[in-house]
């Protein structure tokens, strides 16, 4: 089981990894695709025509503006380029950016600008006039390169660029990429988590089977031995022995009959097979009523049951039978495993009813307090008690509490063991 959690575990992580790939592919493939669409733009759109006035510094000033153009479009990172003024009739360089930022104290990254230099010396080897930008668009490196006439036709003014697409928008949205790493993390460590929690969870979904299994075992163990054994021996009972017997058989049929009812409600109340009819239930008349039917098993154990509630109504939107039910065994468990005194309360806390019940029976160790809601779990006293049951009543208990949303806790020290829950007051209009 743990190889196949295992399994599925890294499926889902390779999914999730696969999903974050595709999300970081297209999300720098379209900044890639913004970053070439505009890092030549400005020298394509610049207008150095100068057939009008032959002063060679007006040319000069005019060059020097569009690269002060270029750099004012907020140019990206891992960008170099390199424009110069050629003289036509010797070839000479008459300026170049280089000399300009060199000057301004500009620095640039020196093996792109080269670059961009050994990319403007081939154009202007190869140029034919009149000719247009000469764009190369890529993933990892972009160029563009165009030559203008100028000067009246005596210069040729030309502009490189030579760009890092990829380094650049890796540079540029440096934050946006951690937050992808952040998040991918995250969810691959909940993905991670997730499947621990779901292995861990059908680890204890089996522990629970293997004891409720030996539950039912050692629950109809008993009563099916004694039934067993009085069939067989029925024919060598005397006839006025046989009526007991026969009611000893009965009670053990209905035991089992009862446990087995039990273990269907708890079935059905998780599975929401049992819909609930809620209406107003007046939780102090209900407790009278179920102290008054215990009143001769409370006589006969000599015990002393207090009800602390005031003239105020505790009135709660809830389904009775199944309310009943939840006093009713939490008032059988105070019976059980008490030694003098029961203690009721019902108390207003806000908006908030509070029914507690308190025995003055042993100390039920920490260890074994989350067990008591377990199905068939039940202390030794109550295995040999005269009142014995599945011990299936405080899972009953535990599972109409949580369908009805209410807050539940049992507590346990020297002073006793208390049973508590907690439900929002109705209030009638």
């Amino acid at each position: 089981m743990k190889k196949q959690y295992i399994r599925y575990g890294t499926i889902f992580g390779m999914v999730v990894l696969m999903a974050f790939a595709i999300a970081f592919f297209i999300y720098t493939g379209n900044k890639i695709k913004e970053y070439n669409n505009i890092f030549y733009m400005p020298f394509v759109t610049a207008n150095i025509d100068d057939h009008d006035d032959n002063a060679d510094h007006y040319l000069e000033q005019k060059v020097i503006k569009s690269w002060e153009y270029y750099i004012e479009r907020g140019n990206v990172s891992y960008t170099g380029f390199y424009s110069s003024i050629t003289v036509v009739n010797n070839g000479n360089v008459f300026f170049d950016s280089g000399e300009y930022f060199s000057y301004a104290g500009n620095t640039y990254e020196e093996k792109l600008n080269n670059e961009a230099r050994l990319l403007s010396e081939e154009a202007e080897r190869t140029y034919t006039c009149p000719m247009g930008a000469q764009v190369e668009k890529g993933i990892f490196k972009s160029s563009s390169s165009l030559i203008c006439d100028a000067g009246d036709g005596r210069f040729h003014v030309s502009y490189c660029i030579v760009g890092r697409p990829f380094k650049s928008v890796i540079s540029d949205n440096a934050m946006t990429y951690l937050f992808m790493i952040a998040g991918f993390v995250l969810l691959e460590a909940a993905v991670v988590v997730s499947f621990v929690m779901l292995y861990k969870n059908q680890v204890n979904y089996e522990v629970r089977n293997q004891k409720l299994t030996r539950g039912i075992a050692h629950e109809l163990k008993t009563p099916l031995a004694v039934t067993k054994a009085t069939v067989e021996n029925w024919d060598y009972f005397d006839e006025d022995r046989r009526k007991d017997y026969s009611k000893r058989v009965v009670d053990e049929v209905d035991h089992m009959s009862d446990m087995v009812d039990k273990l269907l409600d708890v079935s059905k109340i998780k599975e929401g097979g049992n819909k609930l009819n809620r209406e107003a239930v007046d939780l102090k008349k209900m407790t009278d009523e179920i102290i008054a039917g215990s009143s001769e098993l409370i006589r006969e154990r000599n015990i002393t049951v207090t009800f602390n509630r005031d003239e105020n109504p505790y009135t709660v939107f809830a389904d009775p039978e199944m309310m009943k039910m939840v006093i009713g065994n939490f008032m059988s468990n105070a019976i059980k495993y008490c030694d003098q005194v029961i203690m009721i309360r019902l108390e207003r806390n806000g908006r908030k009813i509070d029914f507690s019940i308190t025995n003055d029976g042993a100390k039920i160790d920490k260890k074994e307090l989350d067990k008591v809601w377990d199905v068939f779990y039940t202390t030794d006293k109550a295995r040999t008690d005269r009142m014995s049951s599945s011990g299936v009543g405080l899972s009953v208990v535990k599972s109409i509490l949580d369908v009805h949303k209410a807050d539940y806790s049992c507590t346990s020290n020297d002073k006793g063991t208390e049973f508590k829950f907690s439900m929002p007051a109705y209030e009638t209009a």
